[in-house]
């Protein structure tokens, strides 16, 4: 009996060991298994950036926004310890562009230099837009900010939006717009409901062809970068009645900004960096901290100014989601009122 016992607790020992040898086993393989899936990732956030960055404009070269891009590219490129180039993919009000960076590997290696036509306002005026930028783009940074103005043909006896409030009463205002659906056009709708402005809306292909039927008094009036009207503006080519920033901007100190003639009326023209949806936060950071570093540094503030630009960032990805998400319910309720279409 003694021995039989004995035999029996060192048989139920050596079970007890054997099972909890078998579950430390099966933690330690679950733990190894957990490290091997997790660390790939945080050695690649660790090791970014290890090869070239390409910044997308969905613009042609010469743009402001390519201008923007390239601008940021040098900067970006010694911060980073990478080459950051910049690369056009125009067509379609920037929505090629954008949809490629979307569907690019989420890595931080291909960003987009966004803006409001591309990113706020085509989505929601195309039939079958082929993203949602809010869950499909990653907002990690504003880099600029540029307000827009009305300017009109110099012989139109109108020096501020009452005046043209007042001749719009006579009769309709001939606008151009450099791009139907465009922020510019929103800009003018906006401005009609708040004013009681009453435009006739003129298409056309870009700033250039609408600002010289403008000078020509072929149209009343169009609207645009206010950096597009500056020096028409002091060769009394063209006259600006309004700027669409809160406030008066130091260029053009006697011409009244739309805040002064009723709430919410204020738009801005701004350039953003983003990335595809489920690129790793430490590489966002990464990207984040040398855009906030970029855009402090006086010779890129210099650069944006000689383009009426303000170089401006805001604290982090976080606000700049917020407001591109409040600007795209801002600008959709317009778009959804006038039922504007594009791409059809």
């Amino acid at each position: 009996m003694i021995k039989g016992d004995t035999l029996s607790k060192s048989h139920t020992l050596s079970a007890l060991a054997a099972q909890r040898e078998t579950h430390l086993s099966r933690r330690h393989l679950l733990g190894l298994g957990m490290a091997a899936g997790f660390a790939p990732g945080l050695a690649f956030a660790q090791e970014f950036p290890s090869r070239p960055i390409r910044l997308m404009v969905g613009a042609t070269p010469g743009g402001s926004i390519d201008f923007g891009a390239r601008a940021l590219a040098g900067p970006l490129t010694a911060l980073l310890g990478t080459p950051v180039l910049v690369e056009n993919k125009p067509g379609g009000f920037g929505v090629i562009c954008t949809d490629y960076v979307i569907k690019s590997p989420a890595d931080g290696y291909t960003l987009l230099v966004g803006t409001p036509s591309p990113v706020i306002i085509a989505p929601q005026a195309m039939p079958k837009p082929p993203f949602n930028p809010l869950t499909d783009l990653l907002a990690i940074n504003m880099v600029s900010t540029s307000p827009l103005a009305i300017a009109v043909n110099p012989r139109l006896p109108v020096k501020n939006l009452q005046d043209l409030l007042a001749l719009s009463r006579t009769r309709p205002i001939t606008m151009g717009l450099p791009l139907a659906g465009s922020l510019s056009h929103l800009v003018v709708e906006l401005t009609a409901k708040a004013t009681g402005i009453n435009f006739l809306n003129a298409a056309y292909k870009g700033a250039a062809p609408a600002v010289n039927d403008a000078m020509g008094g072929h149209i009343d009036a169009t609207v645009s970068d206010v950096g597009v009207f500056l020096p028409l503006h002091k060769e009394g080519r063209l006259r600006v009645i309004m700027v669409t920033s809160d406030k008066r901007i130091e260029a053009l100190p006697d011409v009244p900004s739309v805040s002064e003639f009723g709430p919410g009326m204020a738009a801005t023209n701004w350039i953003g960096i983003f990335a595809a949806v489920n690129t790793p936060k430490a590489v966002v950071d990464k990207i984040n901290a040398a855009l906030i570093n970029a855009v402090a540094r006086e010779d890129v503030q210099a650069a944006y100014r000689g383009f009426s630009v303000t170089a401006a960032a805001m604290a982090g990805p976080e606000p700049f989601q917020k407001f591109v998400a409040s600007e795209y319910q801002r600008f959709g309720q317009i778009v959804r009122e006038k039922n504007i279409v594009i791409g059809t």
